[in-house]
């Protein structure tokens, strides 16, 4: 791996939930609850081609249109090989599930698609 190759798997590697989550090993929150992802990369070109577009006053919804669980998540983190540690459990049982998002309609207005689809291919580029 080059140094700008390590550099960039160190820095998108130890980025975001998932990164705390496997920190912590166990962590006392709901394991079904739904989580609509987007990669902060995606996130920004999403608002530049917002941005570009010239329109104001309006509401867009940036998510990979893959929603997870944070147990699907952490699965996915644990069988990717990609991290020493291995995440343990997730314990609570009383917060919202949350729920399922879409941006589809966003996506044709602006006319954009995430350079991560979803998580498990971002986790991939790893």
């Amino acid at each position: 791996m080059s140094e700008t190759s390590d550099l960039n798997h160190t820095y998108k590697a130890d980025r975001g939930a998932h990164s705390y989550w496997l920190e912590k090993g166990t962590v006392e929150t709901r394991p079904d609850h739904i989580l609509n992802l987007i990669h902060y990369e995606d996130a920004a070109s999403l608002s530049v081609a917002i941005l570009k577009k010239r329109l104001r006053g309006r509401i867009f919804l940036g998510v990979d249109n893959h929603p997870l669980s944070r147990q699907e998540v952490m699965d996915l983190v644990n069988k990717s090989g990609k991290f020493n540690k291995k995440f343990e459990a997730f314990t609570g049982t009383t917060d919202p599930l949350g729920k399922r998002l879409n941006n589809s309609k966003t996506r044709q207005e602006i006319g954009w698609e995430p350079k991560y689809p979803s998580f498990s291919q971002f986790l991939e580029t790893l």
